[in-house]
Order: structure tokens, then C-alpha cells, then sequence
């Protein structure tokens, strides 16, 4: 058990509430040197009480003891630039990501890598019309959910959606 507090207890308490948090953003927030996080969050894992996603270079770190695998899977594809894009894209139509859209990320290959790894985890669903959010309403309230997590890269996501 980890007692209130503790340096592992701030850090379990950090990832909770900022779930895919990377190092160095769980560096910044924790406030805690280098070597001291490597430690506790290796301990925390080898406990089974934080799990680890790669993504990309990156690894993200996830509370096995909040939320569950979806959320975790939702938040893991919010916090990538590409994948977001894909799911806001999906959340402005409805749900829905209009065939030219699924066309053009088609063309990329990364685009495309990430487009599969939504469908493999069952956040998305590719038909001939395009692609479409498994659960939409489930999306939304992860979004909200962990809305002050998620502002800075949801601004900057909107922006670029939005802007020219």
C-alpha cells in the first residue's frame, strides 16, 4: 500500500489525474530529479501499479488503478498528434470522418500505421463511407474527464484544425 504523501503517492496521484503523461512532463509536474522518478516509476510498474505505452521515442505512463483499458487507450491516441487529429477530425463530423479525409490520411504513411492501430484498438471503425468513432459519447466524456490534462495540446490541435 502507498501511504498519502509518499514520493510514490504524488506520483501515482500525478499520473491519475494526467493519464499518458511522458517523463518529462511527469518530471515537470512532480517536480522530482531524474534518477528519484526513474526509480519510484519502475518500482510502481514492477508492482503493477502503473503500466507503460510507447509511443513513438516516448513512453506514456498510465495508472492501472484508475480508469479502464479503454479510457487509457482513448487518452494514449488523444495525447499523439496524428491519432488526435483522426479523432477530432471524427468528433467534428458527428462521429463521422468523411471519405476524403480517410483518402488523404491514406496517402501517409504514418498517417496510415496510426489509422490502423485505432481500428485494431477499436476506437475507430473504417466502412466505405469513411471512418467512425466506436464510441463517441465514450470519447467525449474521457475528454471531459481529463479536460485540464488535455488543454494545452487540445488548443494547439484546434488551432492547426482550424487555422489556414
Amino acid at each position: 500500500m502507498i501511504a498519502k504523501g509518499d514520493t510514490r503517492s504524488i506520483i501515482l496521484d500525478t499520473i491519475s489525474q494526467n493519464p499518458g503523461l511522458h517523463f518529462r512532463e511527469l518530471q515537470r509536474k512532480s517536480g522530482m530529479a531524474t534518477g528519484q522518478l526513474e526509480y519510484h516509476l519502475y518500482q510502481l510498474e514492477k508492482e503493477n501499479i502503473i503500466v507503460k505505452k510507447k509511443d513513438g521515442k516516448m513512453l506514456r505512463y498510465f495508472s492501472n488503478v484508475s480508469g479502464t483499458s479503454m479510457e487509457r487507450s482513448i487518452v494514449f491516441y488523444l495525447r499523439n498528434r496524428i491519432t488526435r487529429e483522426i479523432i477530432l477530425t471524427c468528433l467534428a463530423g458527428k462521429g463521422n470522418a468523411p471519405a476524403k479525409y480517410v483518402e488523404k490520411w491514406l496517402r501517409n504513411a504514418s498517417f496510415r500505421e496510426e489509422l490502423d492501430g485505432l481500428i485494431d484498438d477499436g476506437i475507430i471503425v473504417k466502412s466505405k463511407n469513411g471512418v467512425s468513432l466506436t464510441d463517441r459519447q465514450g470519447i467525449l466524456d474521457v475528454l471531459a474527464k481529463y479536460r485540464v490534462s488535455f488543454l494545452d495540446s487540445m488548443a494547439s490541435a484546434l488551432i492547426s484544425l482550424l487555422g489556414p
